[in-house]
């Protein structure tokens, strides 16, 4: 039985790594980060993820407070000086084969100040030593240069493309990248 697991608060140099409250500033917040900057996160989610502050609200408030039978995650909303920067963290944790997926996410205004790259492998470790995971993935959309180089950068070697794999709201085809790091070429640097 998988389950969420509920993220206690880690610290990453000025970061704090938190649960994000399921709350109605919060979902806000999110919708607008979303829906101001629409274009860049087509590389991450069909267009339509989020559809109302109500949905954004409803779904981190469920997150919060309960378990889903399908998935096993940790995720972490990244906060410096308690301002919401992103997201990340760990998702669709298999027990049985030792794997995982890292995902994330950051506001525009967050970019490119190597937020990901500070934090990622304090994820890491989460994945490999408290999970005992022996293989962490990075999927991206192939056209989402940031991610794909962030994942070569963090040491993930892309194993393959999947064409086509994803279909999206706006009827556009997507190819998939889909890197990975195994545990036996994770070195802890905390």
């Amino acid at each position: 039985m998988s389950e969420f697991i509920k993220p206690e608060q880690i610290i990453v140099d000025d970061f704090v790594l938190k649960q994000i409250p399921g709350t109605p500033k919060f979902a806000k917040e999110i919708y607008d980060i979303f829906t101001t900057d629409s274009a860049t996160f087509k590389h991450w989610f069909d267009g339509d993820m989020w559809k109302s502050v109500d949905e954004v609200e409803r779904y981190y408030y469920d997150k919060s407070q309960n378990n889903d039978p399908r998935w096993k995650y940790a995720m972490y909303g990244i906060f410096r000086n308690n301002e919401l920067l992103g997201e990340i963290g760990l998702s669709g944790i298999d027990t049985k084969n030792q794997t995982g997926e890292i995902g994330y996410w950051l506001k525009k205004s967050a970019r490119g100040q190597g937020i990901v790259d500070k934090i990622m492998p304090t994820i890491e470790e989460l994945g490999f030593e408290k999970f005992n995971l022996r293989k962490i993935n990075i999927w991206c959309d192939n056209d989402n240069i940031a991610s794909y180089r962030n994942a070569e950068k963090n040491g993930y070697k892309l194993e393959g493309i999947q064409r086509e794999r994803k279909l999206w709201s706006d009827g556009s085809v997507h190819s998939t990248a889909m890197f990975g790091k195994l545990k036996s070429e994770y070195k802890k640097t905390l």
